[in-house]
């Protein structure tokens, strides 16, 4: 990742490409190359670190002992991972996050962005920010998975994405069986309230 592609990222919108070069430059950092199925960071490793996905897309994903998982997010580059974790009391992935495409990831040392914010006011602010949206993101996921029936859910998620290439995909986002999902489609189709034209769903509550 260059400076250029670094001021994509809406945490470093504002500062200088001189700024973006200084860090590249002087903080610590690796980047770490990966193929579709491996893992950047299974649910409970450390977070020591600012992880940038620069090129593809991952999922993250939540397991129980268990190992029922649920999918959280789908994430595609550029993006910071996990941004809310690296500075926590118990800094560790609250996922797993699996490689959906081939992707790169830069890992930056988190003390020196931490100094490099303090320098950059505007990088602290786009920080705060980054990491209040997450959590509103998580809170709405949280009521979603928690208070909502499935039928609510698989709504919402055609209402969202408009279609269902896949019932075993859809299924494993909504973490449930594909009969369950099969079912709950079938009863929202006879009340009414969504149509198909084949992988397409029209809402028509």
């Amino acid at each position: 990742m260059n400076a250029i592609q670094l001021l994509q990222l809406p945490l470093f919108q504002g500062i200088s490409e001189a700024a973006a070069r200084q860090l590249l430059a002087e903080a610590p950092n690796s980047v770490r190359r990966y193929k579709e199925g491996d893992f950047i960071a299974r649910q409970g490793d450390p977070c020591r670190s600012l992880y940038i996905l620069c090129t593809g897309n991952v999922r993250a994903q939540m397991e129980n002992a268990e190992g029922k998982q649920v999918t959280i997010d789908r994430i595609s580059a550029p993006e910071v991972l996990a941004p809310a974790f690296i500075f926590a009391s118990e800094n560790r992935f609250p996922v797993n996050i699996e490689v959906q495409e081939n992707c790169e990831v830069l890992v930056l040392d988190k003390n020196y962005f931490l100094e490099f914010m303090h320098s950059q006011p505007v990088i602290m602010k786009n920080f705060i920010e980054m990491i209040s949206d997450r959590s509103l993101f998580l809170s709405k996921k949280l009521n979603e998975f928690a208070l909502q029936s499935l039928k609510s859910r698989l709504l919402n998620y055609l209402k969202i994405n408009g279609r269902i290439d896949n019932q075993q995909e859809v299924a494993f986002i909504l973490g449930v069986a594909r009969p369950s999902l099969a079912r709950a489609l079938s009863e929202l189709i006879a009340e009414k309230k969504v149509s198909m034209n084949g992988k397409e769903a029209i809402i028509t509550e």
